[in-house]
């Protein structure tokens, strides 16, 4: 039985790194797709659209409460009900040590992975709520658990989805809501293979020895795809005993 039959999932930034992959994935597997998130999510689709793919697209800025309203009354003019909501958005956005952060940069990036989280889950925990639940994914990251070099902001936002996700799911599970969190660690995106190969052509060190490099942090010592990461959101997509967990996946690079 194809679980995907009838449903649709709800999913921000499906042209991001991560979002590629996923939002074909879904596609391939029979889910019906409306995607959400600014110009790149929406040349992604377009493209798709254009090669014949059903997929249905709207426009929305992350950091405004306003935008994200609309866009959530655009998405309930085209479906009654979603079943699943995958949320993409975010992004470290700076590499800065604590003292070279300013104030204002550290508010984007809390803005742009915490705050919009939330609105973006509370939209969707209320439309759920309504319509007889549904299974939410937050994304997290690592950082999220253990420091990362200069990503103090971005770690801070993601503890916080992290946390949120706990009470997405205590109080959800009254509504038949589930909701957890994945929390990567470096994910080998089109946009990281772009950034090795540079670096490959600068330092003249070859493609092959950088990325294992890469993968030397993580006791595996392999690189985690995009399409490695859906195999877990198939699962908490569906499930309906999995609720309110941080689940990690890389490659081992934090163990306990």
């Amino acid at each position: 039985m194809n679980e995907s039959n009838n449903k649709t999932i709800l999913i921000t930034a499906p042209g991001g790194g991560i979002g590629k992959s996923i939002t074909r994935y879904l596609i391939d597997d029979g889910y019906s797709v409306i995607g959400l998130g600014g110009k790149g999510s929406q040349d992604y689709v377009k493209k798709l659209q254009d090669s014949g793919i059903d997929i249905h697209f709207i426009s929305c800025d992350y950091f405004s409460e306003d935008s994200i309203s609309e866009a959530f009354n655009e998405a309930k003019s085209l479906t009654e009900k979603i079943n699943g909501f995958i949320n993409l958005a975010g992004g470290s956005l700076f590499s800065k040590k604590i003292d070279e952060l300013t104030f204002p940069e550290y508010r984007k990036v809390i803005s742009l992975n915490l705050d919009s989280a939330f609105l973006l889950g509370k939209n969707v925990f209320e439309w759920m709520k309504e319509t007889g639940g549904g299974n939410i994914i937050f994304f997290g990251s690592t950082t999220g658990s253990r420091p990362s070099s200069k990503k103090l902001p971005y770690g801070v936002a993601k503890a916080g989805v992290h946390a949120m996700t706990w009470f997405f799911a205590e109080e959800g599970s009254e509504y038949n809501i589930i909701t957890n969190t994945i929390a990567p660690g470096y994910v080998l995106t089109d946009r990281h293979v772009k950034d090795i190969q540079k670096k490959a052509e600068i330092t003249q060190q070859s493609y092959e020895s950088l990325l294992e490099k890469v993968n030397s942090k993580n006791p595996l010592k392999q690189s985690l795809k995009p399409e490695d990461i859906y195999q877990l959101v198939k699962i908490l997509l569906t499930t309906k005993h999995i609720q309110g967990q941080i689940i990690r996946i890389d490659s081992g690079q934090i163990i306990g």
